[in-house]
């Protein structure tokens, strides 16, 4: 399967996608009383709630001296430096130097660099991007509950690849026989009906993993798979009894943080079953994936020398929107240092 060389790309240090929502966090993760010390976006950031306990975010380095604001504790709803004490609104500014006195004017530049961020479905949002007036609310797919209820499970994990590659491995369906054979023994390994579309941001596929009878489908046989993915890193899908969402955010060019939620829609043990699908993929599937992709990284082979077959068509088509998408960032970006410099 060939795809259009509108610009080279790297799968291995590959550039982060702006003007989108990701999942950074669970948002049980942000207490109250601490903020929660976080790496995405190769910024070290520092997440707190403020009085009425909305999550804010900030970056971690204070803006005074360079202290680590993830180290300090939250007072009054605002975010208190470990050195020296000064206190930081969830909008950044700086509300108390106390070295300074009360009577203190708080100059505007000593505020803190802070970010949009939405609490919804259990998981912390941060909005990646230019700055906006009004948001877009995070995409969330039908069909899986909108909060962590009882027949649903969530785990946590990091991959030292970059996002691009957890990508690829979390919308692969055909490598489930192989690379899962210890979970999936006797899988059969044709995917076959397989379709993959682009519709607007959302990339739709699915298929049937079945043995190789030289046979058309008989409508019954095999294990159905459904991955979707809305771009830029939100995948979601269907297995049988279940539904499966991964979030994705890069820790920064070559790490990737991963959210997982299981629903499992079965009476009673509805919610055993989640609980018991989330360990298998943080202690048995993950581990597989990673080491395929670290494998993948280490090679360098460079995306046009990835020789696809109809399988791939998922990635395929999520790659042709990437680069799609980080063109007209690129050029974005050039006419803003344009402008800029005409200034």
């Amino acid at each position: 399967m060939r795809h259009e060389p509108l610009i080279q790309i790297r799968r291995d240090h590959a550039e982060t996608l702006e003007d989108a929502w990701y999942a950074v966090a669970r948002a049980r993760a942000v207490p109250r009383a601490r903020p929660l010390a976080l790496r995405r976006f190769g910024r070290d950031l520092a997440l707190f709630r403020d009085a009425d306990g909305r999550i804010a975010a900030v970056d971690a380095a204070c803006p005074h001296r360079g202290a680590d604001l993830a180290a300090g504790r939250v007072v009054d709803g605002a975010l208190q430096c470990p050195y020296h004490g000064f206190r930081f609104a969830p909008d950044g500014r700086c509300v108390a130097a106390p070295c300074e006195g009360r009577a203190f004017r708080i100059p505007a530049e000593l505020a803190a660099r802070t970010y949009p961020v939405r609490e919804a479905h259990g998981f912390v949002w941060l909005w990646w991007g230019a700055p906006r007036d009004v948001y877009p609310e995070p995409f969330w797919p039908d069909g899986m509950p909108d909060r962590e209820v009882w027949r649903t499970a969530t785990g946590a994990l990091e991959w030292d690849v970059p996002l691009t590659l957890a990508i690829e491995s979390n919308l692969d369906i055909h490598h489930t026989p192989f690379a899962h054979r210890r979970v999936t023994p006797g899988l059969g390994h044709r995917l076959d009906p397989y379709e993959a579309r682009l519709d607007g941001d959302t990339i739709y596929s699915g298929g049937t993993l079945r043995r190789d009878d030289d046979r058309p489908w008989d409508g019954r046989s095999g294990l159905g798979i459904t991955l979707n993915c809305h771009f830029p890193a939100l995948i979601f899908g269907e297995f049988r009894g279940g539904r499966l969402l991964v979030a994705m955010a890069p820790i920064d060019a070559t790490r990737t943080a991963l959210l997982f939620r299981y629903h499992l829609d079965v009476p009673v043990i509805g919610g055993l079953l989640a609980r018991l699908a989330v360990w298998s993929e943080l202690r048995l599937v993950q581990p597989d994936d990673l080491a395929q992709q670290r494998a993948a990284a280490r090679s360098g082979l460079p995306l046009h020398a990835c020789r696809f077959v109809p399988s791939d068509r998922a990635i395929v088509l999520w790659y042709s929107l990437y680069r799609r998408r980080l063109a007209a960032q690129r050029a974005a970006r050039s006419e803003r240092a344009e402008a800029a410099m005409r200034q």
